[in-house]
C-alpha cells in the first residue's frame, strides 16, 4: 500500500501579552506558517515514511530607544524525518529513522554547528503479550555547543538510549 499527504498550517504568535517583556508595548502579534506533505509505503514485512516540512515565521524586533516594533530578517527552516519499521517477526519490529532540520537562523545564533542538524534513532519494539510492548531506541545527536572553562565554544552529542514498556488496559 502506498499513501500521500498534504498539510498547511497557519497561525499568529502572540508575545508581549499584557506588557510582560515590554510596558511601553501591547500585545505583539507574529504570523507563522507550516506547508509540508508526507509518504508511506508498506510492502510485506518493510514500511518506509517520511515527511517533508517548511516554515516561516515573521520576526518582529523592539527598538527600545524609539519604543517601537520593526520587522527583522524572517525566520525560514526547512526538515522532516524519514524511517522505516521491519517486521521480523510479527512480534519483533526494528525501527530506523533519522530527523534532519535545516536552519540558517539557529547556525547563525550558534545554537548548531552547522547549517543541518540530524538525529538517528535505530530501536526495537517487542510485542511481548496482548496489550504489552516494550521498547527500545537509541538516539544519536547532533553537536551541541557550550563553553568550556577557558571561554571556548566546545560541541558535544548529548546522545541516549531510552527503553520502557507501553501497557494498555
Amino acid at each position: 500500500s502506498i499513501r500521500f499527504g498534504a498539510f498547511y498550517y497557519h497561525g499568529t504568535n502572540e508575545l508581549n501579552i499584557g506588557g510582560s517583556q515590554f510596558s511601553f508595548l501591547g500585545t505583539i502579534d507574529e504570523p507563522f506558517y507550516r506547508v509540508g506533505g508526507d509518504v508511506r509505503f508498506k510492502y510485506r514485512t518493510l514500511e518506509l515514511f517520511g515527511l517533508g516540512m517548511v516554515g516561516h515565521d515573521e520576526n518582529h524586533l523592539v527598538d527600545d530607544a524609539t519604543q517601537a516594533i520593526t520587522l527583522g530578517q524572517p525566520i525560514t527552516f526547512s526538515g522532516g524525518f524519514a524511517g522505516a519499521n521491519w517486521w521480523i517477526y510479527p512480534w519483533l519490529i526494528f525501527t530506523m529513522r533519522d530527523d534532519f532540520v535545516n536552519s540558517p537562523t539557529d547556525f547563525a545564533n550558534a545554537v548548531s554547528r552547522y547549517r543541518t542538524r540530524n538525529r538517528v534513532s535505530p530501536g526495537f519494539q517487542i510485542l511481548a503479550r496482548a496489550n504489552i510492548k516494550i521498547i527500545g531506541e537509541y538516539d544519536y545527536q547532533w553537536a551541541a555547543p557550550y563553553t568550556d572553562s577557558a571561554g571556548a565554544t566546545q560541541f558535544f552529542r548529548p546522545n541516549s538510549f531510552l527503553t520502557g514498556i507501553d501497557y494498555v488496559f
